[in-house]
């Protein structure tokens, strides 16, 4: 069923955020970044932006060599009245006791703009979140605290080494972008729905699944919803999957 979405100022503050004409993105070519270490500060920001709620937050890092960095959180991509990521898990943790941290993303500032609220950043130590993983226990698992679900290009290294970490069958790992931000090709039967609606729609979204397939990239996607804007209508609608297993923005304004 189709699901129809009417609100002009979110549509176009969420193509803004989602950077739908980011001049930048052919010449990105961000390093892919991975490091474990202990957890020396955080900071969580909750704020209003126009129409909803987002959250951010940003960490220091000792790795295991000593060296300290800054990470920043990716901010939610907003779609209309829709919530296409981040996920926070809900995961409790005690930062105060400095706990191991693993976090997986991209060395540099993957926001636009490129900053981070007040904060001065160093683009040689600030390192971009996009799966942070906590010990809550020092003898216990890792355990999901954050994870991206906007995918772009970042770069021809970094668009592959990503993928890995999401090839699961986790419902916090789905992903989300436009066609062409992902390095992993739409698996048979995902190809054949977008031959069937790419004449009807523009500026067309997925949201799928990253499985492992037998092809260049190793992996390909596994499609759960596609949106757009009807090009007679003009109405940005979910046209494929069911509309009411997205996850809505919270839109309540603050008193």
């Amino acid at each position: 069923m189709k699901s129809p979405i009417n609100c002009l100022t979110s549509i176009v503050l969420g193509i803004a955020a989602l950077g739908l004409h980011d001049s930048a993105a052919a010449d990105r070519n961000y390093p892919y970044f991975e490091v474990e270490g202990t957890a020396e500060e955080f900071d969580f920001n909750r704020n209003w932006r126009a129409y909803y709620w987002r959250e951010d937050f940003t960490l220091v890092v000792r790795g295991d060599d000593g060296r300290r960095w800054r990470i920043i959180s990716r901010e939610p991509t907003p779609w209309n009245n829709l919530r296409l990521g981040t996920t926070y898990t809900g995961l409790k943790v005690d930062w105060s006791k400095r706990p191991r941290v693993k976090v997986i993303g991209v060395q540099a500032i993957d926001r636009i703009p490129k900053d981070f609220y007040d904060l001065k950043l160093d683009p040689n130590n600030t390192a971009t979140a996009f799966i942070v993983r906590v010990k809550t226990d020092d003898d216990g698992p890792w355990r999901d605290f954050f994870i991206n679900n906007w995918f772009h290009r970042w770069g021809p290294d970094a668009d592959v080494k990503v993928l890995a970490h999401y090839a699961n069958d986790e419902p916090n790992y789905s992903v989300y972008g436009y066609l062409q931000g992902i390095a992993a090709p739409f698996d048979v039967a995902g190809q054949k729905l977008l031959d069937k609606f790419a004449a009807d729609y523009s500026g067309i979204i997925y949201h799928a699944r990253v499985a492992k397939a037998n092809n260049e990239v190793g992996y390909e996607l596994r499609t759960l919803h596609l949106m757009g804007r009807h090009n007679k209508t003009l109405q940005y609608e979910v046209f494929y999957g069911d509309a009411s297993q997205l996850v809505p923005l919270d839109q309540r304004k603050p008193e």
